[in-house]
């Protein structure tokens, strides 16, 4: 396939005519087109179209369901989540959403309009010059669309709950072609229902988002050798018994260049001045003894996506990866999933492959019902992220087991311990999932309301919601 970027015009496309661009497998940039930011997720359809306003989308959805047998239809927003295949498809349609990028700020300040193409770093780079932040993703290159109908996690959220507990209004494109606005007045169960079921009710054009003032941020690194374990462990500890709304940490196991000995980082994000930071971290510093650190105050969000722009670049072209939500902070269990983490990444193919521990103070999330919204994970939980990368095809069905292995560890033995098991909701998912575990109590009012949006399951990427006509 010719690598050059260039799109054919839909005018070219019989039965269909909207504003915006079409690239077909003879087009010149098919193969930018359909690439992802894993190889394993790149498929091969017969369009990617690209509208240029909301109303070209329910014109390619009916020239979707005008062939027989209808194409089948994938959404790509950011495109980063790693769920096979969720943002592609084999044979059918792609409709990227990247040209519906915009990003508004309300003269209050109080609100933002994202476009439902945009990255957060479109929002991140624009709404710093307002001197506000909102609930979003921690990395730049994560598309708004995907992560907010996922749930949203991200480094406000020990303040602010998750993304879409800070989501007021939404544009949606529903299967039929409609266009809607809902919120929690105006078609309030779609509203209900966008706020954690991910992809299975319609293409979000717009959001609006509730915005905060921006404060100073306190972010770096602290790194250390494998034996050290045991220090970081009481380190944590001492940190979490002090931990404030608005002081979070991830522990990553990874091999550093050039030994590529294991070891571990703690990664901080903590708001305010910085003698507060450093007086919070001081135990990552007493009891576990790091062997490098860098830490800074930043003035900005969009500063801190990009703090990890060095970590991820020229890293192998394969990846996959599953999350994995538990109760409480066990030692065992971190000690358990590093000596996993040590065994499989003793092959050098595979020694990118990384475990990211999350902690942040739990109680804004939980105090959500879990029937409020969509998303079903609000019994107080962390949560872990085991990633592999890797650039052969062979080692995908290793890359899966070694994962799989990790997170039914981790849930077996919380169910053990708790007598619970947390979902796995479907933007984190590896793909191997129980649906009822996914969507967990939530699922029986998901499929009542997928018969009324969406009863011909024109959205069936992921985990497809059966629609309940009864």
């Amino acid at each position: 396939m010719p690598k050059t970027v260039a799109f054919i015009m839909s005018n070219n496309i019989p039965g269909l005519s909207i504003r915006g661009s079409v690239i077909t497998p003879s087009s010149p940039g098919y193969d930018q087109a359909i690439s992802r930011p894993s190889a394993t997720c790149i498929l091969h359809p017969a369009y990617v179209v690209c509208p240029q306003i909301p109303s070209d989308i329910p014109q390619i959805l009916h020239f979707a369901r005008s062939h027989d047998p209808p194409l089948e239809v994938a959404v790509k927003g950011g495109a980063t989540n790693l769920f096979p295949g969720l943002s592609s498809c084999d044979g059918g349609i792609i409709i990227d959403l990247a040209r519906l990028n915009h990003v508004k700020v309300a003269e209050d300040k109080q609100t933002v309009a994202v476009g439902g193409g945009a990255l957060w770093g479109d929002v991140y780079s624009e709404i710093e010059k307002h001197g506000i932040v909102v609930v979003g993703a921690g990395i730049w290159n994560v598309g708004v669309g995907g992560m907010l109908v996922g749930g949203g996690y991200s480094n406000l959220s020990g303040q602010y709950g998750l993304a879409i507990d800070n989501l007021l209004e939404a544009t949606v494109v529903l299967a039929d072609g409609r266009i809607v606005t809902c919120n929690a007045a105006h078609e309030p169960d779609l509203f209900w229902a966008i706020r954690g079921a991910g992809n299975q009710f319609g293409i979000v054009t717009e959001f609006v988002l509730r915005a905060y003032p921006s404060k100073d941020m306190f972010v770096g690194a602290l790194a250390y050798p494998g034996t050290e374990l045991p220090g970081v462990l009481q380190a944590m500890r001492a940190f979490l018994s002090a931990q404030t709304p608005d002081a979070r940490f991830l522990l990553c196991f990874s091999r550093m260049a050039p030994e590529f000995y294991p070891s571990m980082a703690i990664l901080p994000y903590i708001e305010g001045p910085q003698e507060k930071a450093e007086k919070a971290l001081e135990p990552f510093r007493t009891i576990a003894r790091p062997v490098f650190q860098r830490t800074t105050i930043v003035p900005s969000f969009n500063a801190v996506s990009h703090a990890s722009d060095a970590a991820l670049s020229n890293l192998p072209p394969r990846l996959v990866s599953g999350t994995v939500l538990y109760s409480e902070f066990w030692d065992d269990v971190i000690i358990k999933v590093f000596q996993e983490w040590v065994a499989y990444t003793e092959v050098d193919e595979r020694r990118s492959s990384t475990v990211l521990w999350e902690f942040d103070r739990r109680e804004k999330i939980a105090a959500v019902e879990a029937n409020a919204t969509a998303y079903p994970a609000r019994d107080p939980h962390y949560y872990a992220v085991i990633t592999a990368r890797h650039s052969s095809p062979e080692t995908d069905a290793a890359a899966h087991e070694w994962i799989s292995k990790i997170v039914s560890y981790v849930k077996k033995t919380n169910l053990e311990r708790t007598g619970m098991m947390h979902p796995t909701p479907s933007f984190i998912a590896l793909g191997n999932e129980d649906i009822n575990e996914v969507y967990g109590k939530n699922y029986a009012r998901l499929r009542k309301l997928k018969a009324t949006y969406d009863p011909h399951k024109i959205w069936n990427r992921g985990f497809t919601i059966e629609p309940d006509f009864n």
